[in-house]
């Protein structure tokens, strides 16, 4: 394929997320800001790996499944009450999305909540007080931009997410410092070209 056909593609493929994310956005589900800023990016975007990014983030504020997932895909079929949480998660959970700036976010956490940084960096503020569960399930993303997630000492991290050409990683005092007993985070997402870390909450 020639490069003015893949650019042509590519246009299509922009308008189509603009007109998507419209359409989340007059069924209100996303704050004004939000809607703002990704089309700001969406219409900035030249390549197709950060195209293909932003579909599956568009595609998440309209409910649809991800690719490669159904209704009735699970893992091993006897984990009915994470199977559950993630259903629950297209219903109730909330996308912060950070894009060309600074955000930080702070307080009860709902879990399959989703963080996404844009050439942007994003300061998640977590104490224990704001996990109401023995496990909490983030969804975070950092593209081109850096994401923190800030714990008080003593919160159990797993951090399961996938570095691109980027970092993910979890400061060494935080495991250390984790209590048996006490709620657990458990991370995914993807870090490209950016970063994703954990460190300890300073009070």
């Amino acid at each position: 394929m020639n490069l003015p056909a893949l650019k042509e593609i590519i246009e299509e493929r922009k308008e189509k997320a603009i007109d998507n994310l419209s359409t989340s956005f007059a069924k209100n589900r996303m704050p004004l800001e939000e809607y703002e800023r990704l089309v700001e990016y969406i219409n900035k975007i030249e390549s197709e790996r950060e195209l293909v990014v932003v579909e599956k983030m568009v595609a998440e504020y309209s409910g649809e499944t991800p690719a490669g997932k159904s209704a009735n895909n699970s893992d091993d079929g006897d984990d009915d009450d994470d199977e559950e949480e993630q259903g629950k998660y297209k219903r109730h959970s909330r996308n912060n999305l950070t894009v060309l700036s600074d955000r930080t976010f702070s307080g009860p956490m709902k879990s399959w909540s989703q963080y996404v940084s844009v050439l942007g960096s994003g300061c998640i503020k977590i104490r224990k007080s704001h996990l109401k569960k023995q496990q909490t399930h983030l969804n975070v993303v950092s593209i081109l931009g850096d994401c923190t997630i800030m714990v008080e000492s003593g919160i159990q991290v797993t951090n399961n997410a996938i570095p691109v050409l980027g970092s993910s990683k979890t400061n060494h005092k935080v495991e250390k410092e984790a209590q048996a007993g006490w709620p657990e985070i458990i991370i995914s997402g993807t870090a490209i070209l950016g970063d994703i870390s954990v460190k300890l909450l300073k009070e």
